[in-house]
C-alpha cells in the first residue's frame, strides 16, 4: 500500500516536473503569427514590424511564421485563434474589431474568447482622396453631406471598424444622419487603397501607415487626420478634425492576442519580452518609420482597457442602431 502510494507520488512529481519544464522552455519552436488582414494593410505591417524588431533585438529566440488571414472583418482570424485553445504557439494581431464585431452581430466571439497579450501601438486615421478631387479638407466633404448625406461614397477596409467610426462620428458631429451615409467595405486596408487609386471610391478612411507611401508619392492627398493635434514630421500639414472645428479624436490601436487558456507562464513571457522591446531603439525607429505612436499596455492593463472600450462602443453602436449582436 505504502509502495503504491509512493509510486503514485513519484509519478505525480515527474508529471509536474515535465509540465514545469515544458512551460520554462517556452518558446521552444516557431510561433505562427496571424495578422487579421491582407498583405499591405496596417495589421500586416504591424505583424512584420514586430517580427523584424524582435529579430533585430534578439529578444525572441525562435522564428515567427506569418500567416495572413484577412476577410470577414477579422472574424476568420479570431475563429482560427479561438480554436487553438491552450496553444501559445499561435498569436495574432488585431484592432478594436476584437470586440466591435460581436456588438454588431457578425460573430459571437469577443475579446474574452481569446487571450489579450498586449496593446502595441496606436496610429491615427486619415481621409485620403485622389490629387484632382475638389475636396481640400474633410470639412468640405462634411459640407457636401449636410446637403445630401448620400452624396459621397466612402471606402473602408472592413465594417465595423475604426475606419468606419472615423466617418460616422464625424458626420454625427455635424448633425448628419449616420444611417444615410454611404460606406462600402473591402477586404482589408491593402485592398482599400487599390480601390481609391482605381477611382472606384472618392474618399477612403484608413490608418495613416496604410496611406503614407501613396501620399509621399503624390498619388493621394490626405484631407483629415483623427489626431488631437497636428502630428510631427512630414504630415504635420494634414488638418486635424479639431482644427476644422469638429470635436473628434480617434486612436487606432493594434494589439497582440493569443488563444484562450494559454499558460500564465506564456503570458508572463510576452509581458517581459514586449516590455523590453518597446524600450529598444529598434522599436522606436519602427514607430517613426510608420508614424505610429507608442501605446504599449501589458496583458492585465490591456484586458481592463478592452472592457472599458467595449462598454463605450456598445453605447455608440446602439445609438447608431448597429448593435445587433447585443440583441441575440
Amino acid at each position: 500500500m505504502k509502495l503504491t502510494r509512493l509510486l503514485g507520488l513519484v509519478a505525480a512529481g515527474i508529471a509536474y516536473a515535465n509540465i514545469a519544464a515544458h512551460a520554462a522552455e517556452y518558446p521552444s519552436r516557431p510561433v505562427e503569427l496571424v495578422p487579421a488582414g491582407a498583405p499591405g494593410g496596417g495589421l500586416d505591417l504591424t505583424a512584420r514590424a514586430l517580427e523584424s524588431a524582435l529579430r533585430e533585438t534578439k529578444l525572441f529566440s525562435q522564428q515567427f511564421v506569418i500567416k495572413n488571414m484577412g476577410g470577414a472583418g477579422g472574424n476568420l482570424a479570431k475563429t482560427y485563434i479561438n480554436q487553438k485553445k491552450g496553444d501559445p504557439y499561435y498569436l495574432y494581431i488585431e484592432s478594436n474589431r476584437i470586440y466591435t464585431n460581436r456588438i454588431v452581430g457578425t460573430t459571437p466571439l469577443t475579446y474574452t474568447d481569446v487571450t489579450p497579450i498586449g496593446r502595441l501601438t496606436t496610429e491615427y486615421l486619415v481621409w485620403a482622396v485622389l490629387p484632382d478631387t475638389p475636396y481640400k479638407t474633410g470639412k468640405d466633404v462634411l459640407t457636401k453631406l449636410k446637403g445630401d448625406p448620400g452624396a459621397v461614397t466612402f471606402g473602408v477596409g472592413t465594417v465595423p471598424s475604426n475606419d468606419q467610426m472615423n466617418i460616422l462620428r464625424a458626420a454625427m458631429s455635424q448633425g448628419i444622419d449616420p444611417k444615410l451615409v454611404k460606406i462600402v467595405s473591402f477586404k482589408a486596408g491593402g485592398d482599400l487603397m487599390i480601390q481609391l487609386l482605381g477611382g472606384h471610391v472618392p474618399v477612403i478612411s484608413t490608418g495613416l501607415s496604410e496611406a503614407m507611401e501613396q501620399a509621399k508619392a503624390g498619388k493621394v492627398r490626405l484631407i483629415a487626420i483623427s489626431a488631437p493635434k497636428p502630428i510631427p514630421g512630414e504630415f504635420s500639414n494634414v488638418p486635424t478634425w479639431q482644427s476644422m472645428g469638429v470635436d473628434l479624436t480617434i486612436l487606432h490601436w493594434r494589439g497582440l492576442f493569443a488563444p484562450p487558456g494559454i499558460s500564465a507562464e506564456a503570458v508572463k513571457y510576452w509581458d517581459q519580452t514586449l516590455a523590453k522591446l518597446v524600450k529598444s531603439d529598434s522599436w522606436k525607429k519602427t514607430l517613426e518609420k510608420y508614424q505610429w505612436f507608442d501605446a504599449y499596455a501589458p496583458s492585465a492593463e490591456f484586458r481592463k482597457e478592452l472592457a472599458e472600450e467595449n462598454k463605450t462602443y456598445e453605447q455608440i453602436l446602439t445609438q447608431l442602431g448597429m448593435a445587433k449582436g447585443l440583441k441575440k
